[in-house]
């Protein structure tokens, strides 16, 4: 009996040990994870080296090339050319790097970044870290026509999850998470400028929470859908 009791004492320890998960790094330094709640919100449905079709009422059609998808724990670093790089905190990010894929065109990544991030501290003088744990989304889009303030080149977009949802169905595919995301601009931007740029002229953007863009309506009357 004591040999049978020994054995399920040890096998309990064992189960409780394997099952912790750590919050924070062996390093010491904070580690800002997603919750379940955030995981919910990701995109999930790309994958590296994939082509995303878009195609409009006349059946014209605009390709995005994956070019760099990765989601995980990442480092907030700063350093020089010369080395000594330095590590602030890790942070959970999901970032997807996109390009337009018509050739001699600039300005033509799309990039969605979702992350788990500190705001409102300064690294390089705090410590430890801060700042408040904040979940939050932006992108930028090479044919949007919408901009920060009055630099036409700022148009990072802010994803608000406090959107309400709807539902849009594309080809028999219903995606239930969708947040349509308006510039309320009516005007082209960079339409003739040299090297070539893509004429910034789509105001509207229709964001699915797990499948990131599914459509585009841009000031000419097109409907571009993710096919």
């Amino acid at each position: 009996m004591k040999t049978t009791a020994f054995i399920v004492t040890l096998f309990l320890f064992l189960s409780t040990f394997i099952g912790c998960k750590k919050t924070t790094t062996d390093d010491g330094l904070p580690y800002y994870q997603f919750t379940d709640n955030d995981k919910l919100k990701l995109v999930s449905s790309l994958t590296n080296n994939s082509i995303l079709k878009y195609k409009n009422q006349d059946n014209d059609t605009i390709n995005f090339y994956v070019r760099d998808y990765q989601s995980g724990k990442t480092d907030y670093s700063t350093g020089t050319f010369s080395g000594g790089n330095t590590t602030y905190f890790h942070y959970d990010r999901q970032k997807i790097l996109m390009q337009y894929t018509t050739q001699g065109y600039t300005w033509s990544d799309c990039e969605i970044n979702i992350e788990k991030y500190p705001v409102g501290s300064n690294y390089q003088t705090q410590y430890p870290i801060v700042g408040t744990p904040t979940f939050r989304a932006y992108m930028t889009f090479p044919l949007w026509n919408g901009f920060n303030g009055t630099d036409t080149f700022s148009k990072t977009i802010n994803i608000d999850f406090g959107l309400s949802v709807s539902s849009m169905t594309i080809n028999s595919k219903t995606y239930n998470s969708v947040r349509m995301i308006n510039s309320n601009k009516l005007q082209t931007l960079e339409p003739n400028i040299l090297p070539p740029a893509i004429p910034r002229n789509v105001n509207v953007i229709y964001y699915d929470q797990n499948a990131g863009i599914i459509g585009f309506d841009d000031l000419n009357g097109k409907n571009w859908r993710l096919q």
